[in-house]
């Protein structure tokens, strides 16, 4: 099954910290996708003092994509997919997590996420 990447996933990896059964679901997935909107996000976090990076944002996310052959892939990300992720019941407020879940179920894949919220939307299936 080809699985989604939030943000939370992607800075577990780099930092070596991702579950077991979670590294074993991203190595034995066909493909493993990250949203443009991760390094949006990443990008955000470091500009306001909320995380470090070694590197400039997209490189440092292009680095971690080819040392874990992940691939950043817009998912279809449009007007539409953010409309659709707009007017998702408000189980969860943050509207990176709100794009990625309706990437999600308009790709049909799973997130990898430690975030409990986004498996509370009914479809979504979530690993970790």
């Amino acid at each position: 099954m080809n699985i989604l990447l939030d943000t939370c996933a992607i800075l577990a990896i780099s930092q070596g910290n991702l579950p077991a059964d979670a590294a074993s679901a991203l190595h034995s997935a066909p493909e493993a996708i990250i949203s443009p909107i991760v390094p949006w996000e990443l990008a955000i976090k470091r500009q306001n003092g909320k995380l470090d990076l070694p590197l400039a944002t997209l490189e440092w996310v292009q680095s971690i994509c080819k040392r874990h052959n992940l691939q950043v892939s817009s998912g279809g990300l449009d007007a539409a997919l953010l409309c659709e992720a707009a007017e998702l019941p408000l189980i969860h407020r943050d509207p990176f997590d709100r794009v990625l879940i309706a990437t999600s179920r308009r790709l049909g894949i799973a997130i990898l996420t430690s975030d409990r919220l986004i498996a509370s939307y009914p479809g979504i299936k979530t690993i970790w």
